[in-house]
C-alpha cells in the first residue's frame, strides 16, 4: 500500500482552498453587480410609467 504524502495533500488542499475563494469572490461580485443593475433597471421602467402617468393625468386636466 502506497504512502499518503500528507504535506502534498495539505499543499493541495490548500492551493484548492484559495482558488475556490478566489472564484466565489469573483462569482458573488458579478451576481451582486447583476442585481444592481436589474434594481437599477426596474426601477428606471417605474419611474418612467410614473412619469407617463402623471402627464396624461395632466393632459386630461385631472391634475
Amino acid at each position: 500500500m502506497p504512502e499518503i504524502d500528507l504535506p502534498h495533500v495539505a499543499r493541495q488542499l490548500a492551493i484548492l482552498g484559495i482558488c475556490s475563494g478566489f472564484v466565489g469572490a469573483a462569482l458573488w461580485t458579478l451576481v451582486t453587480g447583476s442585481l444592481g443593475v436589474l434594481a437599477a433597471r426596474l426601477h428606471a421602467r417605474a419611474m418612467r410609467r410614473q412619469r407617463i402617468a402623471q402627464a396624461r393625468a395632466r393632459a386630461s386636466g385631472h391634475a
